[in-house]
Parts: structure tokens; sequence; C-alpha cells
């Protein structure tokens, strides 16, 4: 209806739907202890996703090409391989996983980018953050979601925010991300 605030949308609902649907693919578990908290993200991004559908699918076809043909010098043979090749190589360049470690007896916080040659680790202190929320961005593909700390004064980088996430990950829902921003703030000190 004109007028309408709330804005419905058929395929973003159908998008949620599937997304619950097969949300178990890569799922998003958080362990609440009482001086811990620890978020393990499991959402591939969606380039890492597409190239590790990739290396499977090539490399499937190029075992059926295999036991099929039996020529070892066909082309549609090596151009599966070299494709397979360039999907595996390619999916090297996304993360596997993100973990979030919180904790309050250390008075510290670790964010693990988990590649799958490699490991990032950033490390600080758990005071710097006040708490979390949940940034929409609009685009042209609909909207994406990002959880941002809020810090607690201007750092380094001259913002008093950070992303958690730098890429956006396959399954980006507002549900998921709401989830991690609100585990985030009640597990925060309060400031006060």
């Amino acid at each position: 209806m004109f007028g309408d605030d709330d804005e419905y949308s058929v395929t973003d609902s159908l998008w949620s739907m599937i997304c619950d649907r097969f949300g178990f693919i890569s799922p998003v578990w958080i362990i609440r202890r009482p001086e811990t908290l620890t978020i393990l993200d499991y959402r591939p991004t969606f380039y890492m996703f597409l190239t590790a559908a990739g290396f499977v699918g090539m490399a499937v076809l190029f075992v059926f090409l295999f036991v099929k043909i039996g020529a070892v010098d066909s082309f549609g043979l090596w151009a599966t391989a070299v494709f397979a090749v360039g999907c595996l190589a390619l999916s090297f360049r996304g993360t596997v996983r993100e973990v979030y470690y919180f904790d309050k007896t250390t008075d510290s916080y670790s964010f693990v980018r988990q590649f799958i040659y490699r490991k990032e680790v950033i490390e600080g202190s758990l005071s710097q953050f006040t708490g979390a929320y949940v940034k929409t961005e609009s685009n042209d593909d609909g909207e994406t979601y990002y959880v941002m700390l809020k810090q607690e004064g201007m750092f380094l980088t001259g913002v008093s925010e950070q992303a958690l996430r730098e890429e956006v990950p396959i399954f980006n829902l507002f549900d998921r991300e709401a989830r991690i921003a609100n585990a985030i703030s009640g597990f925060l000190p309060s400031k006060g």
C-alpha cells in the first residue's frame, strides 16, 4: 500500500526462507560462559563458496571424463583439470571460518580469521569496546548487514567503530548479525 512504512519484498522473504532452511551448512555458534564469550562463524564469503564449489565440480567432471574417455590426451580432460586447479588456487584467498573470543578475566579479545593455509589474529583490550550494533548498507543487490563494535574514543584510524567482518559472508541475514551483536553487547561490561 502507498504510504506504508513497512517495505515488504517477496524476494527478501523468499531469500530469508532459503537461508533459514540451509543455514545448517554454515552455522554461527555462540558459546556463552560467565567470564568468556566465543563466537564461531563458519559462513564463508560468496567468493570462497563459488571457488570451492567450482573446484569440487571440476574435479568430479575431471574424474568422470577420465573414466569415460580414458584417453589422457583429450582437450576436455585437461581443460577441466586446469579450471579445477585455478578454482583451488583462488579459494586460498577466502576465509574458512572466523572466531571471536572475548575474555573478562584478562580484559582481552581475540579475532581469528582462518584461511586454508594461514590465519590472522587480531588481539587487544576488551575495555576499549562499549557495545555492538548491526549496520545496514543498502546497495543495488539488496541490503548488507555488518556487526559494528563501538569503541571508546578515537584511535589511530580516527574512527570510533570497527566492523567485525571485513567481507560479507553468505547467508548474511539481519537475524544472524543481530544474534552476534546482542551476544557481544550483553557480554561487554556496562560503562557507567
